[in-house]
């Protein structure tokens, strides 16, 4: 019997050492323990050896050759297994974030002072960050957040620091050690962390490092201006670099489509002037959470280089630009494109044009109610 996925070291050992066999990647199985019963229970009806790849591998280095069995996303039960078990974590995770912003109701006790906090999760977050200076990270971007405030807590209780984890001898020393480091925060490198950030849950089997690490297939065109040489896509997480042609705007918001940012009526404004795109037309029959999807598609077509609307692949975001401009194909595409769980998580983090989308339908019902009043 294994405890997974936290011995699943010692259970890869096991199936490699007394079976012969071995699971490939892993790690990007999104839950262990329902993968493993769904081939439990296909290996009795049919044996693995007509199921699963055959590899020929030198386990001990001394030429000696071991025939073993793999099991791996390259066999499309496996690989279908995989996806269908993401999805599932996937609605899991929104399900559980979509409550969490809903609930009014929390109710907890401050982490640094005697405030005995009532209200919403976001702005007990936002406390923590203005008054004692503790960076947990963006409310939209965290989920499960009383385990993550639990998990904290006990960090802090055994007086271990929650950047660095070195301990204390006391809560005095602790505190001053965590100010004058500006430890306040969660360290990237700490995966302990890591089921806590929407970010992680994004694509299937990566997390955010080796997302952030992908390599970008905008290289350097020599036709390119020195201007467009100059413009790079941004790392998911970190949108710091984007700046306004003309005067800096706080949280500037960026074009769905091409690397320009401004405020949010600005750019609303260029898109419709220079794509023909006119947001504000296209999401008022929209809910709240239609528009979410939209823009989280859209996002993600034109940074995988894909058209929106056709998913044609091109080489650069200028030709992708041409394409679009010269078929026609800056407008919504066919809703079973885009109306998708996985597009109510950003591409990239703290995306102001999520911040700024409103409930069109919810605005209508409050207008008309209070026409009845």
């Amino acid at each position: 019997m294994f405890k997974l996925p936290e011995e699943r070291t010692y259970f890869s050992t096991h199936l490699f050492v007394h079976h012969q066999f071995e699971i490939a990647d892993m790690e990007m199985i999104a839950n262990m323990s329902k993968y493993c019963n769904y081939w439990r229970s296909r290996f009795l009806a049919e044996p693995p050896n007509k199921i699963c790849s055959r590899m020929l591998i030198d386990a001990k280095g001394d030429g000696t050759c071991v025939n073993i069995l793999v099991l791996g996303k390259f066999i499309p039960e496996d690989k279908k297994l995989r996806e269908d078990l993401h999805n599932k974590q996937m609605m899991w995770v929104l399900t559980q974030k979509i409550n969490e912003r809903e609930d009014k109701n929390f109710s907890r006790k401050c982490l640094l002072c005697r405030l005995q906090f009532k209200g919403c999760r976001a702005d007990y977050l936002s406390h923590l960050s203005r008054l004692h200076n503790m960076q947990l990270g963006q409310p939209e971007n965290l989920v499960f957040i009383d385990d993550l405030l639990n998990c904290i807590e006990t960090r802090l209780e055994s007086l271990h620091c929650l950047f660095c984890n070195k301990l204390f001898k006391n809560q005095t020393v602790l505190k001053e050690h965590m100010r004058k480091k500006q430890h306040k925060k969660i360290n990237p490198k700490d995966t302990e962390f890591d089921k806590f950030y929407i970010i992680n849950y994004l694509e299937m089997g990566k997390n955010w490092r080796q997302v952030k690490n992908e390599p970008d297939d905008d290289d350097d065109d020599d036709e390119l201006s020195n201007a467009e040489n100059s413009d790079r896509r941004v790392s998911v997480g970190n949108w710091s670099d984007w700046e306004e042609d003309e005067d800096k705007v706080e949280n500037p918001v960026v074009c769905l489509f091409c690397e320009r940012s401004s405020s949010f009526d600005e750019i609303q404004s260029h898109m419709n002037n220079a794509h023909g795109f006119d947001f504000t037309r296209i999401s008022v029959d929209m809910d709240f959470y239609h528009q979410v999807k939209l823009v989280n598609y859209v996002r993600r077509q034109v940074y995988m280089g894909h058209c929106p609307y056709c998913d044609k692949i091109l080489p650069n975001r200028r030709e992708l630009l041409e394409h679009m401009s010269m078929e026609s194909h800056f407008i919504v595409p066919q809703m079973q494109l885009w109306d998708q769980p996985e597009y109510f998580f950003p591409t990239y983090e703290n995306d102001s044009f999520l911040c700024h989308l409103n409930d069109h339908q919810d605005d209508m019902a409050e207008l008309h109610l209070s026409k009845k009043m």
